[in-house]
């Protein structure tokens, strides 16, 4: 056999990735918009699940789950339009409600350009994920034994630098945006239902920043057309997913503690450590 035969041949040339499964996607797409919408972490959750019941994303090349996380992204933000603006809800109006939203996104867009990669590449594992649950646990919790009064229309462009600062803290997977914003705003004296509605007033800018980002990435590199599918399903599972947690997310907004939030997140992060020392398999790639 010639050497250029042995160079093209079929056995040797690098075997095209598994298409993402409609099943997987759907339901990833099931878990982002509630996911999303309350403290408990979006990417934190699409990666431990993935893991602990088998998925295929969890095991797929980057080329792979960035198109899919867009997808998830943009259907959630494209539910997220659909629902009454936070203003009309208590949340800062007019000229000094956008200058809150864009103090509380800076923050947050800065840290995304700086090191939104390098730091998924180094804390994108699931014991990192897990710890990131877990701290934010504690600092929920914490946080919300502030019996701060404040109300929504009292926020300012300081508070807004504030909480997008501590939100920046969400590039670590696991954290989650809404979570720190919510921490924040109790930290400076916000009720809780302010807390959840001034989170919420920065969260559609958020989203729809992050999948403007990561899309005009993923537009230079491609998209696997055999994916395009999946990627049709699990932006339709994050808009109806969204669109069903959406009473939730108001029992938030009317006062709900955020204790069985910070429940939630320490047991899933618990089974994920656990699984961790049974198999040996901390998830990095």
């Amino acid at each position: 056999m010639l050497a250029g035969d042995v160079a093209t041949s079929p056995a040797l040339m690098p075997q095209a990735p598994e298409p993402l499964r409609l099943g997987d996607a759907a339901l990833l797409g099931a878990l982002h918009g509630p996911t999303e919408l309350l403290p408990i972490s979006s990417s934190g959750h699409t990666t431990l699940i993935s893991e602990l019941a088998g998925l295929n994303y969890a095991k797929a090349p980057s080329q792979q789950r960035k198109p899919l996380e867009i997808a998830l992204h943009a259907g959630t933000a494209a539910a997220l339009l659909l629902f009454p603006p936070a203003e009309g809800c208590g949340g800062p109006r007019g000229l000094k409600g956008l200058a809150f939203r864009g103090a509380m996104l800076a923050p947050t867009a800065v840290a995304g350009l700086a090191g939104r990669n390098r730091v998924r590449d180094q804390l994108g594992t699931t014991a990192t994920i897990s710890a990131g649950l877990l701290a934010g646990s504690v600092a929920m919790v914490t946080a919300d034994r502030s019996r701060g009064t404040r109300t929504a229309t009292d926020a300012s462009i300081v508070d807004g630098l504030a909480i997008g600062g501590l939100q920046a803290l969400a590039i670590w997977p696991g954290v989650s945006r809404s979570a720190m914003a919510i921490t924040a705003a109790r930290w400076l004296g916000f009720s809780r239902g302010a807390s959840a509605r001034l989170s919420r007033s920065g969260l559609v800018a958020t989203s729809l920043a992050a999948a403007s980002l990561e899309g005009v990435q993923l537009a230079r590199e491609g998209i696997p057309r055999q994916d395009l599918p999946a990627l049709a399903v699990a932006a339709a599972g994050g808009f109806v997913s969204a669109v069903v947690a959406r009473p939730m997310a108001t029992r938030m907004e009317m006062g709900a503690p955020l204790w069985p939030w910070a429940l939630w997140r320490t047991a899933l992060a618990t089974v994920t450590v656990l699984r961790i020392r049974a198999t040996g398999d901390d998830g990095h790639r």
